[in-house]
């Protein structure tokens, strides 16, 4: 008995619609694998920053047996400093460049971006201290910092970064000014929590 033409279109219907479904359906359920993880952030491999503080320092004072010292007075350093933890077991390098953004209060307040650089060695898994700083004549005359970032790199590749302000990657708008931003060995806080930080290397001197 032959059946009703109708049976067989809604038949052939049903298993075209049932075909279609189950591989969409197979693929729904397969598991997504994870995008390449954002620099410094969860999925770092090699580094993340914890904490970005900047704030201001006096000079700390030095007691010597000399008779003759200076009775001048402390002024305020400004001072950014960085709270990271790294994961493998030994880094060789680690490179922190700066950006300091400010408005020179003695040129009408026109815009300059500082950027200083400092390149740690052998720095061992852990919890681990970075900052940078500005003289106070620096800070006398052109006021007050407006934003910081932090970029780090090692390798030559940028493995976290961290700004005080919403605005992606805003020091690529300025041609950055070198020289001014001075690292802790440029400065009378060298021998300050020496232990807190890491190794540096030191600059290769131009020929």
């Amino acid at each position: 008995m032959k059946r009703p033409i109708r049976s067989e279109i809604a038949l052939g219907v049903a298993m075209f619609v049932l075909l279609w479904l189950v591989p969409g359906m197979a693929a729904a359920q397969q598991p997504v694998p994870p995008g390449p993880a954002a620099p410094g952030g969860p999925g770092s491999d090699i580094l993340r920053i914890r904490k970005v503080t900047p704030g201001t320092e006096k000079t700390p004072l030095f007691k010597t047996s000399s008779q003759a010292q200076s009775s001048g007075r402390q002024t305020d350093w400004w001072r950014v400093a960085v709270e990271f933890e790294t994961a493998p077991e030994w880094i060789d390098e680690l490179e922190f460049i700066y950006y300091v953004y400010m408005k020179d209060q003695s040129n009408k307040g026109a815009e300059v971006m500082f950027r200083g650089n400092v390149t740690y060695v052998n720095i061992a898994r852990g919890k681990h201290l970075s900052d940078m700083f500005l003289h106070p004549s620096t800070v006398a005359r052109l006021g007050r910092v407006e934003q910081v970032a932090v970029v780090v790199k090692s390798k030559g590749a940028v493995v976290a970064s961290e700004s005080t302000a919403r605005t992606p990657n805003w020091w690529d708008r300025f041609s950055p000014v070198e020289g001014v931003l001075l690292s802790r060995p440029q400065t009378p806080f060298a021998f300050i929590d020496f232990d807190s930080f890491e190794a540096i290397k030191p600059a290769v001197p131009a020929r």
